[in-house]
C-alpha cells in the first residue's frame, strides 16, 4: 500500500512540475496560443484526478491498515501461569484472545494472498536447495 501511495505522490509531483513549467510560458505578454491553455487545463484535470485517487488511498489505508503486534511471548506467559495453578487448564478469556489474534493474522495472510518471500529468503532457499543460475554455468552475464 505504501509503495502505491509513493508512486501516486510521485505522479502528482510530476504533474505539478509540468503545470508550473507550462505556466512560465504565459509570463510573456505576446502569447495568444490557445493550445497551451488547453494543455494547461488538461494537466490541471489530470492532477485533480491523481489527487482524488491519493485521498481515496489514504482513506482506504486508514480504514483497513492496522498494526499487528507480536503477542506470542505474552500468550506463552499467560498459559504457563494458568497451567501452573491447575495443570492442563487455560481460561476462556485467554483462549478467546488467542483466537482473535489468530483471526487477525489469517485476515492479513488472506489479504496478501499468502505470505510473500523476501528476495533474501529466495536467495537463501536457492542456496539450500543447491540450484544455480544458468547464466553462471554458461559463463554469460
Amino acid at each position: 500500500m505504501n509503495e502505491l501511495i509513493t508512486l501516486v505522490e510521485r505522479n502528482i509531483k510530476s504533474y505539478q512540475a509540468s503545470i508550473e513549467r507550462n505556466k512560465k510560458y504565459f509570463d510573456y505578454p505576446f502569447t495568444n496560443n490557445s493550445d497551451h491553455y488547453y494543455k494547461l487545463i488538461l494537466l490541471h484535470d489530470r492532477l485533480e484526478c491523481w489527487e482524488s485517487f491519493l485521498r481515496l488511498l489514504f482513506r482506504f489505508k486508514n480504514n483497513r491498515v492496522e498494526t499487528v503486534e507480536k503477542q506470542s511471548d505474552m500468550f506463552d506467559k499467560m498459559i504457563k501461569v494458568q497451567t501452573s495453578g491447575v495443570p492442563g487448564f487455560v481460561t476462556k478469556p485467554t483462549i478467546a484472545r488467542m483466537l482473535d489474534y489468530m483471526k487477525t493474522l489469517e485476515w492479513r495472510i488472506e489479504e496478501l494472498h499468502g505470505i510473500w518471500k523476501v528476495p533474501d529468503d529466495v536467495k537463501r532457499n536457492d542456496e539450500l536447495e543447491g540450484t544455480e543460475d544458468v547464466t553462471d554455468k554458461a559463463g554469460g552475464n
